[in-house]
């Protein structure tokens, strides 16, 4: 019988791997840019979102922030170094969707407030010093 004296570590590192890594929709960990995430929470609404009909959206791609937030779709720009993020610029159209304008307006309010963000998988949270202000799920990666 052979022994691979290497083999055992390989394998427990594998299973380390394996225990600790979210999958995201596309089997690897969600990157905060070409990713499509669907918005799960906002601190500003503690009693859960109002149901819409829609999914309220985030994609971020090269400086640009696009979505819908629940009635508007929106535009922006944002900058990100490491973990900090800032939106700058965030504009939408002027509809008013009787229902939804108290989760657009924290929405608006979260992407004005973000200094930093972090994933989890395939998780988002927007951040504020140590408090999350906003939450996504990542739906889908757009191909590079």
């Amino acid at each position: 019988m052979r022994k691979y004296p290497g083999a055992l570590s390989v394998i427990v590192t594998i299973a380390i791997f394996a225990c600790n890594h979210h999958a995201s929709p596309s089997g690897s960990a969600s990157s905060l840019e070409k990713t499509h995430w669907k918005l799960t929470g906002l601190s500003s609404l503690p009693n859960g979102l109002p149901s819409l009909g829609k999914d309220v959206t985030l994609s971020l791609d090269t400086g640009r922030a696009v979505g819908f937030a629940g009635c508007n779709r929106y535009f922006g720009g944002y900058t990100h170094n490491g973990s900090t993020l800032k939106f700058n610029g965030v504009a939408s159209t002027k509809m008013f969707c009787q229902g939804a304008m108290e989760a657009e307006n924290g929405l608006m309010q979260a992407f004005n407030n973000t200094e930093s963000y972090h994933i989890t998988g395939h998780r988002l949270a927007l951040l504020k010093g140590n408090d999350t202000l906003a939450r996504f799920e990542a739906t889908r990666h757009v191909a590079k």
